[in-house]
């Protein structure tokens, strides 16, 4: 028996990356997934490799639309939700407060809090009483690392969240919690770097264990929490970032 058997999952943006990664761990724990992307050829070769027990549904998590259809996919299978991952999130170029145009302002908050606030809307009624929802959010969120406000502010917000949905949620006994990941070994890590080598190499020797993290090792800690292996942890924070924020 996987730590997920039988479960009906909803993972945004698990297509590629971390959010690949965790859709990959749940099916090998058992459960049946759901993922998105607003970008149909990426989701069908992710369905095709995650196998029958995978289904995708085309959506951007910042667009409410989008999260209206999730929804009634959702519903179309006749069953409460047992796990929502909300995972959708990116960052820009770096950029000074003071030199932010407000598209790119939005373009970022929109996705990383907004998406994620309005998704947990669309989806939280359909969750089973003791079910789980695990955020996305990022060491980021308690730096203050220059001309990345926006990234820093909203994955600090999503972890806020994290801690309102345990309380709001309580007498349902569903438990929402934040993975935090630090500097993970992914396409998008590697592209905001510009895929510099020696830059990426500068970024790992700053961290204790000695090396970036993989996407693996951050879908094995949402497996944590979203299955009954985490039952006594509720509003946390996971920091799964080799120790490069703690010490």
């Amino acid at each position: 028996m996987g730590l997920l058997e039988d479960k009906l999952a909803v993972i945004t943006a698990g297509t590629a990356g971390i959010g690949l990664a965790i859709a990959t761990r749940f099916v090998a724990e058992g459960a049946e997934v759901i993922i998105t992307s607003p970008f149909p050829a990426e989701l069908d070769q992710a369905v095709a490799i995650l196998g029958p027990k995978a289904h995708g549904v085309r959506g951007d998590a910042s667009n409410l639309d989008d999260l209206d259809a999730l929804a009634e996919a959702v519903r179309a299978f006749g069953r409460p939700l047992d796990v929502l991952v909300a995972n959708a999130g990116r960052d820009t170029a770096s950029t000074a407060i003071v030199d932010t145009p407000a598209e790119v302002f939005d373009k970022v908050a929109d996705l990383n809090f907004r998406g994620t606030f309005f998704t947990a809307r669309a989806l939280v009624p359909l969750i089973r009483d003791g079910g789980t929802i695990v955020l996305t959010a990022s060491i980021a969120a308690h730096n203050g690392g220059p001309g990345h406000a926006i990234y820093n502010a909203t994955k600090a917000a999503v972890r806020s969240l994290a801690r309102t949905l345990t309380s709001e949620l309580r007498d349902r006994h569903i438990r929402a919690n934040a993975v935090s990941p630090g500097p993970t070994g992914t396409q998008g890590f590697s592209d905001f770097f510009g895929g510099d080598a020696d830059v990426i190499a500068k970024v790992a020797e700053q961290i204790p264990v000695g090396r970036v993290g993989r996407p693996e090792e951050i879908a094995a800690a949402v497996t944590f929490l979203a299955s009954s292996e985490s039952s006594f942890v509720a509003g946390a924070e996971l920091v799964v970032d080799g120790g490069f924020s703690q010490v």
